[in-house]
């Protein structure tokens, strides 16, 4: 059988086409068991299905497949049902979350349940406020940039426009005036990732521990719509889309908010 090591790599190469799970679902199978380290008679004992159900979901010769053994493939190889029959009813996100958690050593994981847990209870304990965001409070890093901490606060965004409202996820604070006369110390980037930048909308990027401000742009070169980022702090080209590893999100909107 596959280690689970091996069971998290070649979940990476899962495939979903919510418009013919039926056929995904069985070419997902077929990858897992292409693999020389198992065969269909392990898979169908551990399964607990018949080897001949198997087969014959398997090369085609059965065009469906009973939501029991489903469920049991699915455990066998360690996913969910979603991700193994590829039918799109868990949002893209949430499998992008779930297979970089399995790529993660255990600790890892453990410390990003606690993480969520932790950023919940804060937002739970304060429901006095009726619209909470919790705020990073950034530090500047040698380079003038910004500086991801484990610093946060929870602060009411009742009086930003209420379309907003379900739409920003995170606020960062700017810890000086480096990137005046853009934001100035104090000020709050509330930030929002529903949808793509616009054209010259700041952007938060993130690599490593750091935090990057940017302005998109879409540009042609060489007769190619490329997407380039500058920064705004002295306007320079930084960084082309490939060269992004994360966009966090864009500026929604910034706001002042005095700490306590």
């Amino acid at each position: 059988m596959l280690e689970k090591k091996k069971l998290r790599e070649l979940s990476k190469n899962l495939i979903s086409d919510p418009d013919d799970y039926m056929n995904t679902f069985r070419d997902n199978v077929r990858m897992y068991i292409d693999q020389k380290e198992i065969t269909i008679a392990e898979v169908a004992e551990l399964a607990d299905v018949p080897e001949s159900t198997l087969k014959s979901f398997i090369y085609g010769k059965s065009q469906d497949c009973n939501l029991s053994t489903a469920v049991k493939l699915s455990r066998v190889f360690d996913l969910s049902v979603d991700e193994m029959v590829g039918c799109g009813t868990i949002v893209p996100q949430t499998c992008e979350s779930l297979q970089i958690m399995r790529t993660l050593p255990e600790s890892f994981t453990h410390f990003v349940r606690w993480a969520i847990h932790y950023h919940k209870d804060m937002l739970e304990s304060n429901k006095v406020i009726k619209h909470a965001v919790e705020i990073m409070n950034a530090e500047e890093a040698d380079d003038g940039n910004l500086k991801m901490t484990n610093n946060f606060d929870i602060i009411d965004i009742s009086g930003v426009n209420q379309d907003l409202f379900p739409k920003i996820f995170m606020g960062i604070r700017i810890p000086s005036n480096r990137f005046a006369p853009k934001y100035f110390e104090g000020e709050i980037i509330l930030l929002a990732n529903d949808r793509d930048a616009r054209e010259s909308e700041p952007v938060v990027v993130s690599t490593n521990d750091n935090l990057w401000i940017f302005k998109r742009k879409e540009e042609v070169v060489d007769g190619e719509k490329k997407v380039h980022y500058y920064s705004i702090r002295d306007g320079k080209l930084r960084a082309t889309c490939d060269q992004i590893p994360m966009v966090i999100g864009y500026v929604a909107k910034t706001i002042v908010v005095d700490r306590d």
